[in-house]
């Protein structure tokens, strides 16, 4: 059997307690299954007395495993073992752990998983800066609030310069404005020139003064109204009165119509008043046989199942009897007779007229 040296020994342990199975351990280590068993004995059994693993070798095992299964190691796990001591000191419970770290989360101005570095980074800005968290604090507001104040600012001037566009534009277009009134004036000047010349030579030519002349224009242009006026009341009266000869023959028109269909209405009106007669007629019966029919879903409920219809004013019994003092009046056995019959001759009697018609 080969001998298998003490490095090979404590590199086959180190793989066990790093978690790997046993056949992992001969794949690794490059020694047989028997050979790992029996290392893995020796531990246990306290062989190897400066590793002075004994009952902690399986335990050390199952650890690595779980840590495998996390997906960590044992650096991994020393670092956690850090942080546990770490909260340890600061009085955190395991139990309370979570509690403590929702607790981050709430007060953290980042998600929770950038707390950490982000309380990493404070800690390095504060070393670096030599001023505490309160201080940093206290200018980050200050910084925030002239931002603010900037942000605002700088929206002010922004809006200003937009309507300081709007008023270059307002300034050019009335500019525009401006240079074409003053086209427009030279040109009316220009036109008022040119017909002073011309009414200063018709008047030379007239023999009589410019004033005389202009008089006379504004006779013509007063004549030329009031001709237009004349013009647009006769075309009005025109109109008005191929308006009234239209109107009057729709007018007639309308009136033979009017004749003929009042002939039509007046043999319509009779043929509705028999109608209406046939309808009053029809109606006093349908209001009779809806009175019965009224009468006869209170009373047919009651002669059905009288136990289940309540009649605590005793009106449909008051019904019941008034019919069967109609009824005994119009048959043969007490028509003539003076003794009204009592409640068991009368079912006798109905029980034998309904024998005679089975």
């Amino acid at each position: 059997m080969r001998q298998i040296s003490f490095q090979t020994k404590m590199e086959a342990l180190e793989l066990y307690l790093q978690g790997f199975s046993t056949n992992e351990i001969v794949t690794k280590a490059g020694i047989s299954k028997g050979a790992v068993i029996s290392i893995l004995k020796d531990a246990r059994e306290g062989n190897f007395p400066r590793l002075e693993l004994r009952d902690r070798i399986d335990e050390l095992h199952n650890l690595s495993i779980r840590l495998r299964k996390e997906g960590l190691d044992l650096s991994q796990a020393k670092l956690g073992f850090s942080f546990l001591k770490r909260l340890l000191d600061m009085d955190i419970e395991p139990s309370k752990v979570k509690e403590w770290i929702e607790f981050c989360s709430e007060i953290s101005a980042t998600p929770p998983e950038g707390f950490i570095p982000a309380a990493m980074e404070l800690s390095q800005i504060e070393k670096e800066t030599g001023r505490s968290y309160a201080e940093i604090a206290s200018e980050v507001k200050d910084f925030a609030s002239q931002k603010d104040k900037l942000i605002s600012e700088v929206g002010d001037l922004e809006a200003k310069e937009i309507r300081a566009k709007e008023l270059k534009d307002e300034i050019e277009d009335s500019q525009k404005e401006v240079n074409g009134l003053r086209a427009e004036r030279n040109n009316l000047k220009s036109a008022v020139s040119s017909l002073d010349s011309f009414l200063q030579e018709r008047a030379a030519k007239l023999g009589i003064s410019r004033d005389e002349l202009q008089g006379r224009f504004k006779e013509l242009v007063s004549l030329e109204e009031e001709i237009a006026g004349k013009t647009k009341e006769r075309n009005r009266l025109e109109g008005e009165l191929e308006a009234l000869g239209e109107r009057q023959e729709k007018l007639s028109s309308s009136i033979e119509k009017a004749s003929a269909d009042f002939e039509k209405d007046v043999k319509l009106v009779k043929e509705m008043g028999s109608e209406l007669i046939k309808i009053g007629e029809m109606k006093g019966k349908y209001e009779k046989e809806i009175e019965s029919m009224e009468w006869a879903k209170r009373i047919l409920p009651f002669l059905s199942d009288p136990d289940k219809v309540r009649d605590d004013d005793f009106s449909l019994a008051s019904i019941v009897v008034n019919c069967l003092n109609k009824w005994i009046p119009t048959q043969p056995k007490w028509r003539f007779g003076l003794v009204y019959p009592s409640w068991n001759e009368i079912k006798t009697y109905v029980y034998s007229k309904r024998t005679e018609l089975g």
